[in-house]
């Protein structure tokens, strides 16, 4: 039984229990496809042919609404001629990041 609720698609989406932001792991991959994308001066629909996705669909893994399975992030990795390990490096050390950046936010709220 669900004690409590929030929507999923909330960018700034908090733990019920903590009250600290959430990092979204669909949203960072979403948001290092698109880099990737858009560094290779390509545009949705050349990735989306070449992955054989939809191109709305990849537009909504680019920002961050929809969850991606293996084998579709597989082919667009391949579309975009990058290893998955190196998409989810990029993704690993943005993650990291971000809870550096908020467990600082959360120390210096206590002060």
């Amino acid at each position: 039984m669900l004690t409590h609720t929030f929507k999923i698609s909330d960018p700034a989406a908090q733990s019920a229990n903590s009250g600290k932001k959430m990092i979204l792991m669909r949203q960072v991959i979403g948001e290092e496809l698109r880099r990737r994308r858009t560094e290779q001066s390509r545009t949705l629909r050349d990735v989306s042919r070449d992955a054989q996705v939809s191109l709305g669909y990849l537009s909504e893994l680019e920002r961050g609404q929809k969850e991606a399975s293996s084998e579709l992030l597989a082919a667009v990795c391949g579309a975009l001629d990058t290893p998955l390990s190196t998409l989810l490096l990029g993704v690993s050390q943005e993650v990291a990041r971000r809870e550096v950046m908020i467990a600082r936010r959360n120390e210096f709220a206590k002060i």
